[in-house]
């Protein structure tokens, strides 16, 4: 059985403040220049950072812009798919960035790495893949300071074979102690909400609850997240050495990773919905939104338009 975790081995952690020490640009400082926690829009070239168990994952509105994995030693790479590389590349391979040179996978060909505007055509390449719901996602990122994880899964267990996905985490403090709370982002055209039979968006729901109730799972997560915090700390402190004191994160995610503050995981997956639909459609939402109340799911709603006021209800998130 997989556990959840985070964080990223010792010599990897140890070659990123090198990189950061070191004289002149290299990719690990223009991926802190790019960086934008929660609560900073992401613009055009924004990313958001994921710790990973092992790795990093920087996105760009819910595409995987740069992973950072790290080999023997903890010597660190940049491994994306080639699609964002280079025109015309397609299919699923990954390219790889090691110091200024890019591979390309199946033969020996590589590409120079120059600097930020490669990050930046990379990340033009990738915007033609995300979509509605995922740009949805990344303006409730940009309005909320308390998100501490995006395109999360938590681990198969049991009969499972597959991870749970879970849009974005936020971290709520209330009474002392501090809520993490996994959200389902949905656009109300989808299917997945709108059905005559009961909406598979509740199986989902359902699944998460289940997840929690399995004896250690809450406790990995806890303890998953605490280092998550104090990696964001680190690497913030990393980005203002580089010379970009803009980087900030909440109140919230630093008392977490001082350990000033317990922790504490919200009994359900939340549930938050763009209103896309024509007037035809939305008319018959009503019906719909009753199937999920009377499971006890009461969604929160943002209009379509406005995106930068994508504010969650301080009581939860």
């Amino acid at each position: 059985m997989s556990i959840f975790t985070r964080g990223i081995p010792t010599p990897g952690l140890n070659a990123l403040h090198v990189m950061v020490n070191e004289a002149g640009d290299n990719w690990w400082k223009d991926l802190l220049s790019l960086w934008r926690p929660s609560g900073h829009p992401c613009g055009n070239d924004g990313l958001r950072l994921a710790i990973r168990n092992g790795y990093l994952n920087f996105y760009f509105q819910g595409q995987s812009i740069a992973k950072v994995c790290f080999g023997h030693g903890g010597v660190p790479r940049i491994e994306t798919h080639v699609k964002y590389v280079a025109d015309g590349q397609k299919g699923q391979s990954r390219a790889k960035l090691i110091g200024n040179q890019i591979c390309l996978p199946h033969g020996d060909k590589t590409l120079p790495y120059n600097g930020v505007r490669t990050l930046r055509e990379w990340i033009s390449r990738a915007s033609q893949y995300t979509h509605n719901e995922k740009r949805f996602v990344d303006e409730i990122v940009g309005a909320n300071e308390s998100v501490i994880d995006v395109e999360m899964g938590l681990p198969a267990w049991g009969t499972r074979t597959s991870a749970l996905r879970v849009d974005f985490v936020t971290l709520a403090q209330k009474a002392g102690e501090t809520c993490i709370t996994c959200w389902e982002a949905k656009l109300m055209s989808d299917a997945r909400l709108c059905s005559e039979a009961d909406p598979k968006v509740l199986q989902q729901i359902q699944n998460y609850k289940d997840f929690f109730k399995a004896q250690g799972h809450g406790e990995h997560v806890q303890t998953a997240y605490r280092e998550a915090c104090r990696l964001h700390v680190q690497f913030k402190a990393m980005a203002e050495q580089c010379g970009h004191p803009g980087v900030a994160l909440s109140n919230t995610i630093i008392s977490a990773a001082e350990g000033t503050s317990s922790l504490t995981i919200h009994s359900g997956l939340q549930l938050v919905i763009l209103n896309d639909s024509a007037s035809g459609e939305s008319k018959h939402w009503p019906m719909h939104e009753a199937k999920l109340k009377q499971r006890g799911t009461d969604p929160i709603y943002f209009a379509g338009s406005a995106p930068a006021q994508r504010r969650l209800p301080e009581s939860i998130a």
